[in-house]
């Protein structure tokens, strides 16, 4: 964390908001919003990760190649379209 800014609780919360509503995660689901350095071949530094814990689902995450502040509503939509269960 040295050298990084202060997450942003707001941002974070509004991400929270957005996963509730855009991904396959019941109300009930506790959500985390990270921000963490990635290692991966072609990946950006910072990337963001949801994860959700539900009970009888197991955690599940969702990755977001940006930082916090770069991320949208649109990118929500876009990971939950991606969802097996998502379709007409």
């Amino acid at each position: 964390m040295l050298g990084r800014p202060k997450r942003d609780v707001t941002l974070i919360r509004q991400i929270k908001e957005w996963a509730y509503a855009c991904l396959p995660v019941s109300s009930e689901a506790t959500l985390t919003v990270m921000e963490l350095e990635c290692h991966e071949p072609g990946c950006p530094p910072l990337e963001t990760v949801i994860a959700a814990m539900e009970e009888g689902k197991g955690t599940r995450q969702w990755k977001l190649h940006k930082p916090i502040p770069e991320v949208t509503r649109a990118d929500l939509d876009e990971v939950a379209a991606k969802e097996p269960s998502a379709g007409p």
